[in-house]
């Protein structure tokens, strides 16, 4: 029987999924950052211009505050969604042991503790991204699986190993 070229266990707590949530919402796409920027600017340009007369002084703190406001609404309601998929969990995903085994052409993925096991070849992955903290492995644009560095026994092994076979969808956030 074939042996894993690379095997990790790995868990996520209810702190880890939070911070995927915001990777997810501010990192995942290098534009989001710019675009709330862009949408404050241009609030900020309507209420600056008031009766023909532009004053930049009201221009520039709306534009401020909307930006504030619009980052602090996103980050509620990440916190709001974490709150109620901590609350709604009755699988028991939240610290159990995920062991991923590592294969020349596919990965294989275990969970003893919900009875779970998938595989899946490197190619039916939508893309890897690695954060500071994480390795991302989204199955879809939307759906994910995380495997923490402090997890991995040789993170520079594991970083070319996974480099060579995400090289097309990888991508450092």
């Amino acid at each position: 029987m074939e042996e894993p070229k690379i095997t990790v266990n790995t868990s996520m707590s209810k702190r880890d999924y939070e911070k995927f949530l915001f990777i997810a919402t501010f990192r995942k796409n290098k534009f989001t950052i710019p675009i709330l920027i862009l949408m404050a600017l241009i609030g900020g340009l309507f209420i600056g211009y008031d009766e023909g007369y532009f004053s930049i002084v009201r221009f520039f703190i709306s534009w401020i505050l909307m930006f504030i406001f619009t980052i602090v609404v996103l980050m509620f309601k990440i916190k709001r969604k974490n709150a109620q998929r901590v609350k709604t969990d009755k699988t028991g995903t939240f610290d159990s042991i995920n062991t991923l085994k590592f294969y020349e052409d596919r990965i294989v993925m275990e969970n003893r503790s919900i009875r779970s096991r998938g595989e899946l070849r490197y190619d039916q992955f939508h893309a890897l991204m690695e954060s500071k903290e994480f390795f991302i492995f989204y199955f879809t644009a939307n759906q994910a699986s995380l495997i923490k560095k402090e997890d991995l026994k040789n993170i520079d092994e594991f970083k070319n190993f996974i480099y060579e076979k995400f090289r097309e969808n990888y991508k450092a956030i």
